[in-house]
């Protein structure tokens, strides 16, 4: 059975987006989210923002928590229009986005570069969000568990814990689609996931698992009650105040 007892998480990835002007929605949402309690909300800017959203959340006293969304594996060097964990966590960032679909494609990542990325941030004592998602001919040929089984294996690196980590599957057909995931296809795929990561660890029964892919406040509720669901990685919806904390109120 799915550990009801974790913390659910909220996350929200604005991806290469938000400029200086975009403090305001930030602004917004802590007003809006001052009262919650019940689980955690990251907001994860790009990093032309990370310190001045810092500046923000200390002054406002806020709950609210920050991340990146991505980090070299190498903590300093010659590495040209990167960012380490080191310069992450001098934001006072908390949690940090790795293996995101978008990286995996777009710039070639493997899973083992990501491995490597999260056990040098896991050094530093930063949550790593991982993520793993399959293609839609992967689901239509049937090799979806066996894709997500791979990404994990290869992507989660040593001594990973359920202190230290957090799983996000983000189906890559559904992201930005406005079609998320069935209900089955979210419990299927996230009961697959756990007791993959049991194998690992009894611990794991406690590891966080997060469903991403065309999250809304419209279906948010129906999904962070699906078993095995523990949290929502937010994209588009994230990037204005009213409609991310629609999302939360919704749950």
């Amino acid at each position: 059975m799915p550990n009801k007892f974790i913390k659910p998480i909220i996350v929200g990835n604005w991806k290469m987006n938000g400029l200086k002007s975009s403090i305001d929605e930030l602004v917004k949402l802590i007003d809006l989210c001052s009262k919650n309690t019940k689980f955690d909300v990251v907001i994860a800017p790009p990093y032309t923002l990370l310190h001045s959203f810092n500046d923000l959340i200390k002054k406002n006293e806020s709950l609210l928590k920050l991340g990146a969304q991505d980090c070299h594996h190498i903590a300093s060097g010659s590495h040209t229009g990167s960012v380490s964990g080191e310069m992450i966590k001098d934001s006072n960032a908390q949690y940090v986005i790795l293996g995101h679909s978008e990286r995996r494609i777009q710039h070639k990542e493997t899973n083992e570069l990501v491995s490597k990325k999260a056990h040098a941030a896991q050094l530093l004592k930063l949550n790593t969000i991982i993520c793993v998602g399959e293609s839609l001919e992967d689901r239509s040929n049937g090799n979806h568990k066996e894709v997500i089984g791979r990404q994990l294996a290869d992507s989660l690196p040593n001594g990973f814990t359920n202190k230290n980590t957090i799983v996000a599957y983000e189906p890559i057909w559904a992201i930005g689609s406005n079609n998320s995931a069935s209900k089955e296809e979210i419990n299927q795929m996230h009961k697959f996931i756990a007791s993959f990561l049991l194998k690992y660890s009894k611990e794991n029964y406690s590891l966080p698992i997060i469903y991403g892919g065309s999250v809304t406040q419209f279906n948010a509720k129906e999904i962070i009650n699906i078993d095995y669901v523990n949290g929502l990685l937010v994209g588009g919806a994230s990037l204005k105040a009213d409609s991310f904390f629609g999302i939360i109120d919704a749950i």
